[in-house]
């Protein structure tokens, strides 16, 4: 006898939605550099523009002329910022609703294989069945209803959201909307710049100063003094990023207008240039995409001054959220790193997040290379000036210590919620920076590690002396790395033959009592290579595989290798040189 019972309805499909809530982001961006280079204009207006000790019926028919343009410049620039939160807004919005639809589209595939189920259970089925049948029926049709309630629910908020963005625009269409607005009404960076915490305020201060804003005073500072937070430590990262990336946006469309007159001098050429080389270490790490979840990684531009250290520039970009992350790692890049190197350094980063992300898909994780500091690169026979000399001593190496300390200060009291695992690597003279940090301020992290060590710093003469725990003091030294031998051994000691020469101890030797973690080359040759140098982070090698297992805290998994040992004893040979290295598969494990 055939089953007779009420069938759910077939559940209607949800619609697709194409939404780029990141370009939103990214054009939203570009409406708070717009504001930032109208504002400018509405400044230079009421200043600069105004000739001082001019008097006269032309200097009075002058002033009079340009105070219009000023006024109308603060308004408009009000104009776009006020659009420029509101497309913040529909970005945070159009992602809630991607991830609804999603929530939607598997509910809608779970219905119809339930209600393909209950058909053939109906055409299985017999009279005694009937009733059973019918329940499971009546449970999927309350379900349908509830996911067409909420299909419609996400199709009425999707148009709400798309209108309340139109009606934005079109409040400011026209220059005497912008007017009727925005003309003569304070702009509120104003006051929160007058209470921001002096120089010398402690990042905590400066958080707590930022937190006590409004966001319209935040997103006011960001478009009209995004010099003034960008590189300060305490504020948080997604405000430093919104903030650098305007004056990165202003710079290359000032610079790049410059330029195409003829009209650049060498430092702004230059300034141009390391301005352009940020742009591209964020495209590097933009076009990665996650092994994770397959979407593009995202980025923060954490530091950004183009000028910095007499045209070498300083910036500092991440892959992933530095705000949110639970495992953050902060390479310091050594000789050679300058404002244009950051896309090779980009490039290392991303690297070093998708292995990463692919020893603990569950967890979040945020990469930064960190050319926060003078390092010495330029060659005097290039006619660039003698920096490269300070390669030979541990006074670049100090100042760059210090400043790598008030940046992980600020990064950790910048942060809301659990703090992160914070492991920080310092590469060649880096390592050297990184341990010059460690030993003179405490910094606050839980893994600190060396890779081609040229020396540690002459006073760190063990893994205790850079107050981090010596069981999360790590060294990777790849044994056909020629730098990583520059570094005292037992009793050969540089500064001991060249007054003021020598970078400290060598921390993958056996007193110096870190954990040393394979590093060598897979393809690698059978003498010393300063190519060699350069593979501590390239894809599928031990050093990569080991230094992700470190940033996502499995210690367990790391390869460890014996330590480099005292010369005077056992004479030169690496531990390392004759072991087999073995690669690790394209999942990262070996």
């Amino acid at each position: 006898m055939t089953v007779v019972v009420t069938l759910p309805p077939a559940p209607r499909a949800v619609p697709e939605l194409e939404v780029d809530p990141g370009g939103i982001r990214a054009y939203g961006a570009d409406l708070l550099a717009a504001s930032a280079q109208v504002d400018d204009l509405g400044t230079f207006a009421a200043g600069s523009a105004r000739i001082a000790g001019w008097t006269g019926l032309g200097a009075t028919a002058y002033h009079d002329a340009i105070r219009p343009t000023g006024r109308l410049a603060d308004a408009m620039s009000l104009a776009l910022r006020g659009v420029a939160r509101r497309v913040d807004q529909h970005a945070d919005a159009m992602q809630a609703l991607v991830e609804r639809r999603t929530t939607l589209a598997g509910e809608h595939d779970h219905l119809v294989t339930t209600i393909a189920g209950l058909r053939d259970r109906v055409a299985a089925g017999t009279a005694a069945d009937a009733a059973a049948i019918q329940a499971a029926c009546d449970d999927c049709a309350a379900r349908v209803r509830t996911y067409e309630t909420d299909l419609d629910r996400w199709a009425t908020d999707l148009m709400a959201e798309e209108e309340a963005m139109r009606e934005a625009f079109a409040r400011v269409q026209t220059l005497d909307q912008v007017e009727r607005r925005y003309g003569g009404v304070a702009d509120p960076a104003d006051g929160a710049l007058d209470s921001m915490p002096g120089s010398g305020a402690p990042p905590s201060e400066v958080k707590s100063w930022w937190d006590g804003l409004t966001r319209e005073q935040q997103l006011a500072i960001i478009a009209a003094s995004p010099g003034s937070i960008g590189n300060r430590d305490g504020i948080p990262p997604w405000a430093r990023d919104a903030a650098n990336t305007v004056s990165l946006d202003r710079d290359l469309a000032d610079w790049g207008n410059l330029e195409d007159q003829g009209l650049l001098t060498d430092d702004e050429r230059q300034w141009l240039d390391n301005a352009r080389a940020a742009q591209d270490a964020i495209t590097t790490i933009e076009d990665g995409t996650d092994p994770v979840t397959g979407l593009p990684v995202s980025t923060t531009l954490y530091v950004y001054d183009p000028s910095a250290f007499d045209g070498d520039g300083a910036v500092a970009v991440a892959a992933g959220d530095l705000g949110t992350a639970q495992d953050v790692a902060i390479t310091v890049p050594g000789f050679g790193t300058d404002g244009e190197s950051a896309p090779f350094h980009a490039d290392r980063t991303l690297d070093l997040y998708e292995a990463t992300r692919n020893v603990d898909g569950t967890g979040s994780v945020a990469t930064m290379c960190w050319i926060g500091y003078d390092a010495p690169d330029n060659l005097p026979w290039a006619g660039e000036g003698w920096d490269a000399a300070g390669v030979a001593g541990e006074g670049m190496a100090s100042a760059g210590g210090d400043r790598l300390a008030d940046m992980l200060d600020g990064l950790r009291d910048s942060r809301d919620g659990d703090p992160a695992h914070v492991t920080v690597i310092g590469h060649s003279y880096g390592s050297t920076t990184t341990g010059l940090a460690a030993h003179d301020h405490g910094i606050p992290v839980d893994d600190l590690v060396f890779v081609g060590s040229p020396g540690v710093g002459g006073d760190t003469d063990s893994a205790a002396d850079t107050g981090v725990d010596p069981g999360h003091v790590w060294a990777g030294s790849n044994s056909r790395d020629p730098v990583a031998d520059l570094g005292n051994h037992g009793w050969v000691h540089l500064e001991s033959v060249l007054d003021g020469a020598g970078l400290g101890d060598d921390p993958a030797e056996d007193d110096f009592g870190a954990i040393r973690f394979e590093a060598e080359s897979i393809d690698r040759p059978d003498h010393l290579d300063f190519g060699e140098h350069s593979t501590y982070f390239n894809p599928d090698t031990e050093s990569l595989y080991n230094l992700s297992q470190i940033v996502s805290g499995n210690y367990d998994d790391v390869l460890t290798a014996d330590p480099v040992t005292d010369p005077w004893y056992d004479g030169p040979q690496d531990p390392e040189w004759d072991r087999d290295p073995t690669a690790p598969d394209t999942d990262g494990k070996p």
